[in-house]
């Protein structure tokens, strides 16, 4: 089994290899992009700043306990290209969160980037569980 550690997580290079490759990517191709991902992963800050919009009837239908999985770095990116179709509720609300790196889901935070590379998101451990809440406002689309 071929296994990196990073960030106090194992990864499993061949998982994310075989993401890439079946994207058409070459295997030195397929190795570089993974390098990116990774190096890109281990020059965020230890408190990273991140954002997610919610879909929400009343802003206390939010659980805040577990607030949600994916995070976007840039919340100007986040807010513009968000589709504003989706969700359950009838009022949208961003959430700026501080999360600790070592919350990061690093595996699924790079094979997400793979897959949807245009949503430059983290992903949580825990839906959120250990995500420190700093605000939450209300938003239109």
């Amino acid at each position: 089994m071929n296994i990196l550690p990073i960030l106090s997580e194992i990864i499993h290079k061949k998982v994310l290899l075989n993401a890439l490759k079946t994207m058409d990517f070459s295997e030195k191709d397929a190795k570089n992009e993974l390098e990116y991902h990774l190096n890109r992963l281990k020059t965020l800050p230890e408190t990273i700043k991140a954002y997610r919009i919610l879909s929400v009837d009343d802003k206390k239908d939010i659980n805040m306990s577990k607030i949600g999985s994916h995070f976007a770095l840039n919340r100007s990116n986040l807010v513009k290209n968000h589709s504003f179709s989706t969700g359950s509720g009838e009022k949208y609300y961003i959430i700026t969160a501080n999360i600790p790196k070592k919350e990061v889901d690093v595996q699924e935070t790079i094979h997400n980037n793979i897959l949807y590379p245009q949503e430059n998101e983290i992903t949580v451990k825990n839906t959120g569980k250990n995500v420190e809440i700093v605000s939450i406002r209300e938003i239109k689309p």
